[in-house]
Order: structure tokens, then C-alpha cells, then sequence
């Protein structure tokens, strides 16, 4: 999807000495290399210590672009200590081992990669990722890979509720909804339709210092 937009600064990328991968099995473009196959040959034992030996609570982890309130999009830094924080908010929210997490959020933001796959990866959790939200397919695909915990922002829930409503609306195994921006009549109606699913509304911003979270529903 981001073709273009990797292939319009690549020469810049380059002279920095920066690589580019395209997390796919090719890569359609000759100077970005396809992750996928290195991916699948890596060994599974742990990396060796030395290749983090140099790595402390406040070393970057990565970059995140906001939206850009301000004005043109600007990068965060995400530090390992943030990263390690965002990625706790989930198991502070009662995320478990055996759960089964549905995400259609993307990636480059910080919900779904840090809370997200971050949550995974801090409890040992597995992760559904789809491609796109589809509010049609949405409970389908939780029925279909077992979804306990599904992933929210903004309005998602209220495109869940505006969709045809059916016979089977509550057969599902969505235990907990996880995210930020849902209005209170959303919350409402999702809870009457779709079950008693426990909410954790939380509020943050990528970069910021600070964050909350409604427990108490």
C-alpha cells in the first residue's frame, strides 16, 4: 500500500544508510528487500545477549508518526521503557495467555502495535490480525479464530452497531473490548446487542507521558 510513497523518498533513505523491507515473500521493488524469507529461516533459539547488550530503559525502540495536530505528521520517539509500558496496558486490563486478540487496527500507530501485538508479546497471547475493518465479516472472523479479546478505536464499535442486526449477534467469545473513543450511547447499545463484553476505555497519545484508563467501566 505504501509503494509509492517508499519508492518517491528512497534515494533520500539510501544516503542515510537506511534499509528498507517490505514485510511480504518479494518485494516488487529492486532496492527494498523482502522480509518474509528471512523471517522463516531465522533460527527459534533466543538472540544472542550481545545484540542487546548496549540497550537500556531510555535507547529508541522506533519512530511513530502522528497524525500531525499541529500541522504535517511528526515522529515520536518510542523508548524501550515506553514501549515496555504501552505494551503492559493489556495485561493491566486482564489480558491472559490463552487469549485469542482480533486487531484490524494499523500497525504504524501506536494502539495496535504497542497495545496490541506489544500485549501479545508481554503475556505470550496470540494475535489475529486482519488487513482491513470490515464491520460486515467482523464477528464472523472472531466465531472463526476463536476471538476472546477484540481491539477498538475511534469509531469502530458504532460501525459494529449500525450494521443489520442477527439472530446470532451474541454468539461469539468476546470476553473484553480494548481501546479509546467509544461515545457512552455506543458503549450502551454495543453492551444491549452484543453481550456483556467487559470494556477498557483508555486514553493516551503516543507522544505523551501519561494515560488512563477507566476500570470501572
Amino acid at each position: 500500500e505504501l509503494q509509492e510513497a517508499v519508492e518517491e523518498v528512497l534515494p533520500d533513505l539510501e544516503r542515510d544508510g537506511i534499509r528498507v523491507f517490505y514485510l511480504s515473500s518479494a518485494s516488487p521493488t529492486p532496492e527494498v528487500e523482502a522480509l518474509l524469507p528471512a523471517i522463516e529461516a531465522a533460527p527459534d533459539e533466543p538472540l544472542p545477549a550481545r545484540h542487546r547488550a548496549g540497550v537500556t530503559a531510555s535507547s529508541k525502540a522506533m519512530y511513530i508518526y502522528t497524525s500531525g495536530t499541529t500541522g504535517l505528521p511528526k515522529a515520536a520517539v518510542i523508548t524501550e521503557l515506553k514501549l515496555m509500558m504501552m505494551a503492559s496496558l493489556a495485561r493491566i486490563c486482564g489480558l491472559r495467555p490463552n487469549d485469542v486478540v482480533y486487531t484490524t487496527l494499523p500497525l504504524y500507530h501506536s494502539a495496535g502495535l504497542l497495545v496490541g501485538i506489544g500485549g501479545c508479546l508481554e503475556v505470550g497471547a496470540t494475535c489475529v490480525l486482519r488487513t482491513k475493518f470490515s464491520a460486515s465479516q467482523f464477528w464472523a472472523d472472531c466465531r472463526r479464530y476463536n476471538v476472546s479479546v477484540i481491539q477498538y478505536v475511534g469509531e469502530l464499535m458504532r460501525y459494529l452497531c449500525n450494521t443489520p442486526k442477527r439472530a446470532d449477534d451474541r454468539e461469539h467469545g468476546v470476553r473484553m473490548a480494548l481501546g479509546n473513543g467509544m461515545r457512552a450511547e455506543v458503549w450502551k447499545e454495543f453492551l444491549q446487542r452484543f453481550g456483556p463484553v467487559a470494556v477498557w476505555e483508555f486514553y493516551g497519545a503516543t507522544e505523551g507521558n501519561t494515560g488512563f484508563i477507566n476500570y470501572t467501566g
